[in-house]
C-alpha cells in the first residue's frame, strides 16, 4: 500500500465517523436549526486527499445527507419554508466551501510548482555558468601551455635562420620540450578534480600539477 492510498484511506475513515456523527446530531436536532452546515467540516477533512474528485464526491454525500437529514428530523413547530431555507443554505455553504478550497489548492499547487521551475531555472543557470567559467579557466591554461612551447619554437627558428640547421643539444631539448607540453596537456585533460589558480594578469586557470604533487606526496608517505 503506497503513500496516497493510505491518506486516503486515512481520509475516508475520519470523513465517514465524522458525517455519521453529523447525521446522528441532525437526527435529534428539530428542523428550525441548520444542522447540515457542519458537514462543511468533513469537506474541510477531505482536503487531505491529493485527488480532488475526492473532495467533490465527499461534497455530493455530504448534500445528500443534509436532505437525509431533513427527512429523519423530528417534527417542529418551524414553518416549512424556513426548514427547506435552512437546508438549502446548508447545501450552499458545503458547496462554496468545496468550490473556494479546491480553488485555492490550485493556486496554491501552481504557484509551488511555478517556484520549482524558477529554482530549477536559476540552478540551470548557475551550472552553466560554473560550466562556462571552468571551460575560460581551461582556455587560458591551454593557451598558457601552447603558449609557451610556441615561444620556445620561435628561439629554435631563431637558431635555425642563423645557422641553418639544429644542434644536436638544440634537437635533444626541442624534444623534451614537446614531451613536457605533450605531459602537461595529458596531465590537463585527465583531472579529477578542478582546482583554480592565479595566472598573470589576474587571470584564473586551471591548477593541472596540484593533483600530480599530491599523489606524489601520498605515494611517498605509504611507501
Amino acid at each position: 500500500m503506497n503513500k496516497s492510498t493510505t491518506v486516503n484511506v486515512s481520509v475516508s475513515l475520519w470523513c465517514g465517523l465524522g458525517a455519521l456523527l453529523i447525521l446522528l446530531i441532525d437526527f435529534n436536532t428539530s428542523l428550525g436549526i441548520a444542522s447540515g452546515v457542519p458537514y462543511i467540516i468533513i469537506v474541510l477533512i477531505s482536503l487531505k486527499s491529493p485527488d480532488k474528485r475526492y473532495t467533490i464526491a465527499v461534497a455530493i454525500l455530504c448534500t445528500v445527507l443534509v436532505w437525509i437529514g431533513y427527512l429523519g428530523s423530528p417534527p417542529s413547530d418551524v414553518e416549512m419554508y424556513k426548514a427547506y431555507i435552512n437546508r438549502f443554505l446548508s447545501v450552499l455553504a458545503i458547496w462554496v466551501t468545496t468550490i473556494l478550497t479546491l480553488l485555492q489548492r490550485d493556486s496554491i499547487n501552481q504557484l509551488h510548482q511555478e517556484r520549482l521551475k524558477n529554482l530549477q531555472s536559476i540552478r540551470e543557470a548557475e551550472i552553466q555558468q560554473e560550466k562556462l567559467k571552468v571551460l575560460r579557466a581551461t582556455m587560458r591554461t591551454v593557451q598558457d601551455i601552447t603558449g609557451n612551447f610556441l615561444n620556445n619554437l620561435h628561439f629554435f627558428k631563431l637558431g635555425i635562420d642563423k645557422n641553418n640547421s639544429l644542434s644536436p643539444e638544440s634537437m635533444k631539448w626541442l624534444d623534451q620540450i614537446t614531451q613536457e607540453t605533450t605531459m602537461r596537456l595529458n596531465k590537463l585533460a585527465n583531472l579529477d578534480e578542478i582546482r583554480e589558480k592565479k595566472m598573470a594578469g589576474d587571470l584564473v586557470g586551471i591548477d593541472y600539477e596540484r593533483p600530480a604533487k599530491e599523489n606524489k606526496k601520498r605515494d611517498t608517505i605509504d611507501g
